[in-house]
């Protein structure tokens, strides 16, 4: 129960919630390699979920796409990831709901 008791910030609360902290990791803080690992699987698992934005890396197609995430109550690293042109969605519903929703 002590490790409930850490304190942290609001920014972090948000992109890694307690709930989903524990639930991957038994622990409110792994260890950076510990994450690193975790995510990377969670990209990898995620390869028939994804989808290519735009041809050549663009900044204001991944803004886009990260609002409308956001806008649909995804959860960045958790329920989506986007590395280059490419965005992976750890569910197949909601890869379905981001399309559904994209306009490029």
């Amino acid at each position: 129960m002590e490790q409930l008791k850490l304190k942290r910030s609001s920014l972090h609360q948000r992109l890694l919630p307690d709930e989903e902290m524990l639930n991957a990791f038994g622990k409110l803080n792994p260890s950076v390699s510990e994450r690193t690992i975790y995510f990377f699987e969670v990209w990898m698992d995620s390869r028939h979920n994804s989808m290519q934005l735009c041809e050549q890396s663009r900044k204001d197609i991944r803004l886009k796409a990260e609002k409308l995430c956001k806008t649909l109550g995804f959860l960045p690293l958790w329920d989506y990831q986007v590395k280059g042109t490419e965005i992976r969605f750890k569910s197949e519903s909601d890869l379905a709901m981001f399309k559904i929703n994209w306009k490029d």
